[in-house]
């Protein structure tokens, strides 16, 4: 009796607790964020920008690969992989590095992947007195609606993470999709990374970065579009989508970009992590919790206190290794691909990409010489406070979030996310890790069923037949379009699905079938 009456106890005090929680961040008000309309990023002192859009192409000196080659075949690597720990458990595995040291030296090819980047027309343009490179890629002709979309990258990615995508969303009938849009792309190489110019001042953080590819687009004569951003690129996407929001039609995530949990997300995720079943749908999220997630975060965000506080001192021995350059980066390819990986003796990187495809990543670095300044982006992120401050801030947005079931740093249950964004469709892939993009371009691309016909088109929801029914994912139709034919139906009641909360919401899983309800909530978006 007494160890019942103090469970009671304990369960009583426990919701007491919940429930002061639960007013005391439903009744804080959101922080205002000071945002100002310009900066200087440049050399010297302010000037007017020259706003004149360059045509660019990459043409890396023979010299410079030169050097490269003469280096790696002179590399040393003084220390042996432990006899019981022939894995990445400890890092790269010094046995597998030999591997990828002779075949950079040896058998890759820059120029071919110079040119399959050349491939994409290219710009330059100065903005705050940083030379911003940029990806242009126009759809291809025949279809009814062409949609302009912001795509932004990550660390340690750049642009080559998107060789892939980009030419689903310009024709995604010739890749097989039944759709009557296609997607204009801009995707710029953020300042400090691939073949844009490095900021010369302190202060460029994600937030000035979403204001600089906001006056990109503008510039480009869009006045409203599409964003889909992962790591970096989904918290600079987050940023601009809660900064402007007047220029954004919808934004897609293949990564949480809300920054910090906190408030009612924060509470639901403590409190699930003792029940998870009892709060969150997924059966994916059967077995939540944030305890182990904080944990798993601890062990792989090493990298992350480095970058986040001396980028610099790490970035020069980075800058003066190729192999180091390559086994600090590669090993992000391994263990945030899938952390099982890490227990593999070559970090089981090919499986899921080709030695190229990685190398030329690595390659883009070495060449343009900015790791470290890539680096700064996280020194910059911790010591501008508008990044956790706009993280406090709903993101009124119509948002789509696809979640790979591998990505190690997107674990937050839908009923978490939705206290950050507002969430139109979520999608959880059983496969797929950080770099979807490069990973699985058609499932982050998106597929439409071509009963489904957009009215409304965003960086978000698409469908696929699957054994007779209808699934939601990627970037594509999220919210609202005209249902030709017969009108998907949750397989909950619409009153579960949508008329959730304090706004509507559209996921899950479909049926063909008719619902009026559901009809003309995708009308009325």
């Amino acid at each position: 009796m007494g160890c019942g009456c103090c469970v009671t106890k304990l369960l009583l005090g426990g919701a007491v607790l919940s429930a002061i929680l639960y007013a005391w961040c439903h009744f804080s008000p959101e922080p205002k964020v000071d945002i100002v309309e310009n900066g200087w990023y440049g050399s010297g002192e302010w000037r007017a920008d020259d706003e004149a859009i360059h045509p660019y192409k990459i043409n890396v000196p023979q010299k410079v690969l030169d050097d490269l080659k003469s280096r790696l075949l002179h590399s040393r690597v003084s220390h042996e992989t432990l006899e019981d720990s022939d894995n990445f458990r400890y890092g790269f595995n010094t046995h597998y590095l030999k591997e990828v040291q002779e075949y950079w030296r040896s058998k890759y090819d820059w120029r071919k992947h110079e040119a399959a980047l050349n491939s994409f027309t290219q710009f330059t343009t100065e903005i705050e007195g940083i030379q911003v490179h940029f990806i242009r890629s126009k759809a291809a002709s025949g279809y009814k609606k062409v949609l302009p979309l912001l795509l932004v990258h990550g660390w340690p990615g750049n642009v080559q993470e998107f060789v892939k995508l980009i030419p689903i969303l310009n024709d995604p009938k010739k890749h097989g999709f039944d759709y009557d849009f296609a997607f204009e792309v801009v995707a710029p190489s953020i300042p400090g990374y691939g073949f844009s110019g490095n900021p010369k001042k302190t202060g460029f953080s994600q937030v000035e970065c979403a204001r600089v590819f906001k006056k990109l687009m503008t510039r480009l004569g869009f006045q409203k579009f599409y964003l889909q951003g992962g790591d970096w690129g989904a918290i600079v996407t987050t940023n601009l989508a809660k900064m402007y929001k007047e220029n954004v039609l919808a934004l897609h995530v293949n990564m949480n970009g809300a920054g910090s949990f906190h408030g009612i997300g924060l509470v639901k995720a403590i409190l699930g992590s003792f029940a998870p079943k009892l709060f969150f749908a997924s059966p994916n999220q059967a077995n939540f919790s944030i305890f182990s997630l904080f944990g798993m975060i601890m062990a792989e965000s090493g990298y992350m206190h480095i970058q986040g506080t001396k980028p610099d001192t790490v970035g020069v021995a980075l800058n003066d290794s190729p192999i180091g350059l390559a086994a600090y980066i590669l090993e992000k390819f391994s263990s945030w691909t899938n952390l099982e990986f890490r227990d593999l003796p070559d970090g089981g990187i090919t499986k899921k990409f080709t030695l190229d495809e990685v190398l030329t990543v690595v390659t883009i670095y070495w060449a343009q010489g900015n790791i470290a300044n890539s680096q700064r982006f996280y020194k910059e992120y911790f010591a501008d406070t508008r990044n956790q401050e706009l993280g406090k801030v709903f993101c009124s947005v119509q948002t789509g979030h696809s979640n790979f079931g591998n990505e190690p740093f997107d674990k937050m249950p839908e009923e978490v996310m939705k206290h950050y964004y507002n969430m139109q469709f979520r999608r959880e892939h059983p496969d797929g890790g950080h770099f979807a993009a490069l990973e699985l371009p058609k499932t982050l691309g998106g597929r439409l069923d071509s009963r489904c016909i957009s009215k409304r088109c965003t960086s978000a929801v698409n469908y696929e037949r699957n054994a007779g029914k209808t699934v939601g994912y990627g970037i594509g139709c999220v919210v609202g379009g005209t249902v030709r034919g017969a009108t998907p139906r949750p397989e909950k009641s619409i009153n579960q699905q949508i008329l959730e909360g304090s706004g509507q919401r559209f996921h899950g899983r479909f049926r063909s079938g008719t619902d009026d309800n559901l009809y003309r909530y995708l009308n009325n978006l």
